[in-house]
């Protein structure tokens, strides 16, 4: 069977499961199953493919069917611009993510000529201090950043790690194992921190709804009743351990924006609250500013 034979096939599956851009997604993963870009695929129609190329293909299919996320099929998901592995223990890169390296680098350009440290907290597949480790440690030297990526699950660190050996950064970020910042000790002199929080922030309820992340895991996607459970415990913390100058930005479901406002106010009275909208329009990425 070619791959013309093999794409029509699988196509008439996937819309028959009802599964969005069923086009796309059998393109990406026989891509994946033939080892070659996608390119490849819509130029070589008539390539056939071997039996074993034939029989993975089919099981990637079947299990896409069953809404299975692409990217725990191809092991694989691009943030930024950058590669990254992922698995079943670890949140899948989202774009919308993307809004908060944007805004990271904006803030360390602004603090060039200072010692930063950047603290990612719930690290999970560790993409968002990659991406701006790689930035600032790989491609200009000019800045003077000290990284540290936290994460309460040893196998959710353990994709972290990988994915730092692989963009070359397991030397430049410090990875630990804790509840937020339980385990985060400051113990030198820096001119800035810089929290960053991608924390658990839906409740049951939302999940139920939601069939789209039925397959990631739940301990990262879950916090309590109101959604705020480990936010509320991270502002706690943030005020006990730390009165230096410090930015802490953190993604937030839209849906919460005054509720959190409230909370940070509660927990960080002096600090100057913000919260900025992504590409959609949709409320996403709350700053909390402290000028110590």
């Amino acid at each position: 069977m070619n791959i013309k034979e093999i794409l029509k096939k699988s196509i008439i599956i996937l819309q028959n499961y009802k599964i969005k851009f069923p086009h796309l997604e059998a393109e990406i993963l026989l891509s994946f199953v033939l080892k070659k870009p996608r390119e490849f695929i819509l130029t070589h129609s008539e390539y056939e493919l071997t039996t074993a190329q034939r029989t993975q293909y089919s099981k990637l299919i079947n299990q896409k069917c069953q809404e299975k996320p692409t990217a725990y099929l191809t092991g694989g998901k691009e943030f930024y611009g950058l590669q990254f592995l992922v698995n079943k223990n670890v949140l899948i890169p989202r774009p919308e993510t993307e809004l908060m390296v944007e805004c990271a680098l904006a803030v360390l350009e602004n603090n060039i000529n200072n010692r930063n440290l950047i603290v990612d907290i719930g690290t999970g597949s560790g993409c968002i201090i990659i991406t701006i480790a790689d930035f600032c440690s790989g491609k200009n030297k000019k800045y003077q950043n000290d990284y540290v990526a936290i994460d309460i699950s040893k196998t959710a660190l353990k994709v972290a790690r990988q994915n730092a050996s692989l963009h070359n950064l397991k030397e430049v970020i410090k990875f630990l194992k804790g509840d937020l910042l339980s385990s985060f000790k400051n113990q030198k002199k820096y001119d800035n921190i810089l929290f960053l929080a991608n924390l658990p922030y839906l409740t049951k309820e939302q999940i139920k709804r939601s069939d789209s992340i039925k397959y990631e895991p739940k301990i990262a996607l879950i916090a309590g009743q109101d959604g705020l459970k480990y936010y509320k415990k991270l502002f706690k913390q943030i005020n006990k351990i730390t009165k230096a100058n410090f930015i802490l930005l953190a993604e937030i479901d839209p849906s919460q924006r005054k509720k959190i406002t409230t909370e940070a106010k509660k927990c960080l009275p002096t600090t100057k609250i913000t919260i900025k909208k992504d590409l959609k329009g949709h409320h996403r990425l709350l700053s909390i500013v402290n000028q110590g």
